[in-house]
């Protein structure tokens, strides 16, 4: 009785030490798919554009209330990024009541001086292989994004409607019932 009691035991240990591991190991992510830059409520205007976004890097479950954290590369072609090639490597961190990563890069400039360079919101489903980026924008003095008239990359999507449609299913919650047109 007491060797059946302790092996039970040695396996429900073994179970929980392998739902730990899976749960906490690093997630590998190697996003590369044709996008659409576009903005929001202007069909056909001039920034709108196809380009490639690539992703790739891991990411750490921090705690079992879900908190994340991604570590690697966003590189969205044709995208002005004044940070140095050399640091562009990030590290943020997933807001669970929204389900985004606030894009920052911090970097070091040439005359030494630390910099954050800010360029957008990244949504991503996880596991869906879809991604959309709101892009924050210089406006009367203020920066940010919105809703009605910002800016906005999506992938994968060959066009402005496979765009729209993206960004809707990935922002679903933070949208709470707004829909992007």
């Amino acid at each position: 009785m007491k060797r059946f009691l302790l092996t039970g035991v040695l396996l429900l240990a073994a179970a929980v030490l392998a739902w730990t591991a899976h749960l906490f190991w690093p997630k590998t992510v190697n996003f590369e798919a044709q996008g659409m830059k576009y903005r929001l409520g202007a069909p056909g205007s001039e920034e709108e554009r196809l380009l490639t976004v690539r992703i790739k890097g891991n990411i750490y479950r921090e705690n079992l209330r879900g908190d994340r954290r991604f570590k690697g590369t966003i590189e969205l072609e044709g995208e002005e990024n004044p940070v140095p090639a050399n640091q562009r490597q990030l590290e943020i961190r997933k807001f669970r009541g929204f389900d985004y990563y606030w894009i920052v890069y911090a970097y070091v400039d040439d005359l030494g001086r630390p910099r954050q360079y800010a360029p957008g919101n990244l949504f991503m489903n996880d596991g869906s292989g879809k991604i959309a980026i709101t892009l924050f924008e210089r406006a009367e003095g203020q920066e940010g994004w919105r809703g009605a008239s910002g800016l906005m990359i999506a992938a994968p999507a060959s066009d402005r409607e496979e765009a729209l449609a993206v960004s809707n299913e990935v922002m679903r919650g933070y949208l709470n019932g707004y829909v992007l047109k």
